[in-house]
């Protein structure tokens, strides 16, 4: 027996319908259903006492009994929850801090980072000549790092470069503002 696929076109409807009358219904926006009613507590009302036929006397005189009086207590008015209000005080208005922009500081490899160290050494020693050979070096690895063209400058200054410190000092600045 081979599959016919007419009758396979009924099944995909069939599950359609059966599954929709799950879902919920779109036009009914779920924070609008409320599935707490408020609770009406009806008045107290005293029942009626029983009907109480007349009746006979000897004398063929009909006695009605004298009915009790009945109260009906009134409705309680609803009372509104009281809140409580809170006082404020009129505070003088605090300043908001102020944002200091602290300079970012360039993410370097460690291969700059030990070159660096290298070059502080040696201006330490007294040798700027081999300190700014290192942090050229450094500047191969990461032109855009204004810590290095910083303490190029600085060096160019100790060595009486003044010029070239002061496009070295440009250029780290034009760096640093790139980072921030």
């Amino acid at each position: 027996m081979t599959l016919n696929p007419r009758y396979f076109v009924g099944i995909p409807v069939a599950l359609a319908g059966l599954l929709s009358a799950c879902s919920p219904n779109p036009m009914v926006l779920q924070d609008r259903v409320s599935t707490v009613r408020p609770v009406v507590v009806p008045p107290r009302v005293s029942t009626p006492a029983p009907a109480v036929k007349p009746e006979l006397n000897s004398s063929s005189e009909v006695v009605i009994p004298k009915k009790p009086v009945v109260s009906v207590a009134p409705k309680p008015k609803p009372v509104a929850p009281v809140v409580p209000t809170e006082v404020i005080s009129a505070a003088p208005p605090v300043p908001e801090p102020v944002e200091v922009l602290t300079p970012k500081a360039y993410p370097s490899s460690p291969a700059v980072k030990a070159l660096m160290k290298t070059a502080d050494a040696e201006a330490v020693a007294g040798n700027f000549d081999k300190a700014a050979d290192t942090l050229e070096r450094a500047l191969r690895i990461e032109s855009d790092n204004p810590d290095i063209w910083l303490k190029l400058a600085k060096i160019n200054e100790r060595q009486g470069n003044r010029e070239q410190a002061a496009n070295m000092l440009s250029k780290a600045k034009t760096y640093q503002e790139q980072l921030n």
